[in-house]
């Protein structure tokens, strides 16, 4: 019987250990994909996006990676700074869910402004590897 228990703590830390490490493995994609604007960083997110990644931006418009690729090397818009302010991580399985806010400052058309956003992030699970799956990105006001 008391191996038993000694059996059912050392999986129950297992499992803990593996949350852990999937919630960092989580917060350091999210802070790379949004350092990855200011750099303009196409190989970190394309790393990041599934093929199937639907983004509904701030004005409603659902994206796909392929048009939020070409979007971050368009002319005209260039991200001077990014700033991730809070973030948390929950997890479901194979799902994981990010709530964040950021900070950042653009250049769009001449003009330089701060912004603010909250977003949140899916993730799923994929052959061992997590990928965002579904995003949707609020602007707040400043």
């Amino acid at each position: 019987m008391k191996n038993l228990f000694v059996l059912i703590g050392i999986l129950f830390s297992c499992n803990c250990l593996a949350q852990n490490n999937d919630a960092e493995a989580l917060k350091k994609l999210n802070a790379d994909w949004i350092g990855a604007y200011v750099t303009k960083d196409t190989a970190t997110m394309s790393r990041i996006f599934a093929d199937d990644l639907v983004l509904t931006n701030p004005s409603g418009k659902a994206m796909g990676k392929k048009e939020i690729l070409n979007n971050l090397v368009a002319p005209g818009t260039e991200y001077l700074s990014t700033k991730v302010d809070t973030v948390s991580v929950r997890l479901f399985g194979n799902i994981g869910i990010i709530n964040a806010k950021i900070t950042g400052t653009v250049k769009s058309n001449g003009n330089t402004s701060t912004f603010r956003t909250c977003y949140m992030d899916v993730y799923e699970k994929r052959k061992g590897r997590w990928y965002a799956v579904a995003a949707h990105v609020t602007l707040l006001d400043n």
